[in-house]
């Protein structure tokens, strides 16, 4: 006879009157978050300002708060892929590739206030913006018909001027001071082309042949403001690339990992200039083996932190910066949905939180948990906030009492975990304006408190008498849970297939019961008294023989 399974919500009910609290979850802002982007078809890049970010989308510019919140949209747009933004947040530039246009967008009324018309130049899908001058890179797909304009914006009617022609594809395009590098799209090996643009016409200052420096498909480049150094992301090798634009050469790589983590699909620098910011995606049905996303200091190129998002692949060239925080743009192939993953503190200094508890423990037994918070800095917390959740094999969780570190950044805890199973012990500190947040978790094994059940009535009786029960189910350290049901039966000794199931008896608030029954036939009865058990408690059993003659 199989013992039955407590419902889930009698688990959460039973979590409830044994804890005290309802099922809670971490504070809001707490690590990183993802926001479905709902009603979104179509994604192609992503640009932040003044505490907005701007998604081309489909035959619009989706315009969210930091949160994920749609808070308007720029619609009536042929198809926009790459957008720029003016250091001041003011102006956005987006590329219309239906249209072959350029439209200049005012980032507060969500208004075109320009457009430059590019039906010479047509496909425009990538744009970069040095100081007045925009650089956009155009051209049909699979074609050798790509090139390179560029637009001097403080002009009140800027005209395109050609700094290449003849490239495949749409280049992808990184400016910063007098340089501009342009790299092919849709072939490999996939070539760069550095360009002067102090003098006009613009240099061209030399090309990095994709066979020679043994790279495949181009998906991101992203510059210094000084022009001085280039950063790429290819199919392969599987590392962020830098290029000395004077020389052009390598000299150095983010994320020079030890084997195969995933393709580098986008890549992205912090408008300070001292972090780095790279992507990953799997190809097909190949697994992912690393993060989709590292955090790298721009300088030391030291990896300073690693996030990952089952909620699918990063749209190629879809990263951006928003003060401390990292934006992208998932894709989910199986559902067609994006989100919207926000890196919160992506370009502060890492923190480490470490945390101990026993490996083993018992149901409403007090436990004690440890940790430490660390900055990477080497400097001396202080008194911190962190929070502790504690997680229920059902999946349900509690937030517990506030704790707050030491100086030196230790802390403890003591809890009593209401329930058996594999409970986990989350511990988040929510970083600050320096540090970003950090979190771990601890598990615990924890067993199940027996229960006792007790039965006792008449041992001999005669035929036909109503024989009358009593006993008791006892739940140490915890009162038993309204609705708690016993399943009782009686059986013929010597023949199961007597078995009859009789009405459930519920206790009373102290465990008491009382039950009767008239058996049919004389015989030797066994009654049984059974109880399931609950999230806390084992299972308990009792059986009274009775002789009827």
């Amino acid at each position: 006879m199989r013992f039955r399974r407590m419902a889930r919500s009698a688990l959460a009910s039973t979590l409830i009157a044994a804890t005290g609290l309802v099922a809670a979850v971490a504070p809001a802002r707490a690590a990183d978050t993802s926001t479905a982007l709902q009603g979104v078809k179509f994604v192609k890049d992503i640009a932040a300002a003044n505490g907005r970010l701007f998604i081309s989308a489909s035959n619009q510019i989706l315009v969210t708060d930091e949160s994920g919140s749609t808070v308007g949209a720029v619609t009536g747009l042929a198809e926009p892929q790459g957008l720029a933004v003016t250091p001041d947040g003011s102006r956005l530039y987006a590329a219309l590739n239906a249209s072959n246009e350029i439209v200049e967008i005012d980032t507060a009324a969500l208004t075109v206030t320009r457009r430059f018309d590019l039906t010479a130049y047509p496909n425009p899908a990538y744009v970069s913006l040095a100081g007045n001058r925009l650089w956009v890179g155009h051209g049909p797909t699979n074609s050798w018909s790509g090139g390179v304009v560029g637009l001097d914006l403080s002009a009140a009617t800027p005209e395109p001027v050609r700094i290449a022609s003849g490239l495949f594809g749409p280049p992808k395009i990184a400016a910063g001071g007098s340089t501009v590098v342009a790299g092919e799209t849709g072939s490999s090996p996939a070539d760069l082309f550095v360009y002067d643009v102090s003098t006009t016409p613009a240099t061209l200052r030399g090309v990095l042949d994709g066979h020679d420096i043994n790279v495949m498909y181009l998906k991101d480049i992203t510059i210094t403001a000084d022009g001085s150094r280039a950063i790429t992301a290819f199919d392969s090798p599987y590392r962020y690339d830098i290029w000395d634009t004077a020389s052009l050469t390598r000299v150095g790589a983010y994320g020079e990992e030890p084997t195969f983590v995933g393709f580098p699909n986008a890549v992205a620098l912090s408008a300070d200039g001292t972090r780095v910011i790279g992507t990953r995606s799997s190809r097909d049905r190949i697994e992912l083996a690393g993060p989709r996303i590292g955090v790298y200091d721009a300088a030391t190129t030291t990896k300073l932190h690693n996030a990952d998002n089952p909620a699918g692949q990063v749209v190629e060239g879809a990263l951006t910066f928003s003060g401390t925080d990292a934006f992208t743009v998932l894709y989910e192939m199986s559902t067609g949905r994006y989100t919207l993953w926000r890196l919160r503190g992506a370009a502060l200094a890492p923190s480490s939180v470490a945390v101990t508890a026993p490996a083993t423990g018992t149901a409403l037994v007090p436990l004690t948990v440890t940790g430490r918070l660390t900055l990477s800095d080497g400097s001396v917390p202080g008194a911190q906030p962190v929070v502790v959740t504690r997680r229920h094999p059902d999946g349900t969780s509690a937030t517990l009492a506030p704790v707050t570190t030491a100086t030196d950044g230790t802390f403890s805890l003591t809890d009593t975990p209401p329930v058996g199973g594999t409970v986990h012990y989350d511990v988040l500190w929510d970083g600050n304006s320096a540090f970003r947040w950090s979190q771990a978790t601890a598990t615990v094994e924890v067993a199940r408190q027996p229960a006792t059940l007790s039965l006792t009535g008449p041992t001999t009786a005669n035929l036909a008498r109503n024989l009358r029960f009593s006993g008791t189910l006892t739940t140490p350290g915890r009162a038993l849970t309204p609705g708690t049901s016993l399943t009782v039966y009686r059986t013929l000794n010597g023949d199961e297939t007597t078995m009859v199931i009789l009405p459930a008896v519920f206790p009373a608030s102290d465990g008491t019961f009382r039950f009767t029954d008239t058996p049919g036939a004389s015989g030797s009865y066994t009654y049984t008294a059974r109880w399931d058990g609950d999230a806390t408690f084992l299972p308990a059993r009792a059986d009274h023989i009775v002789v009827v003659k």
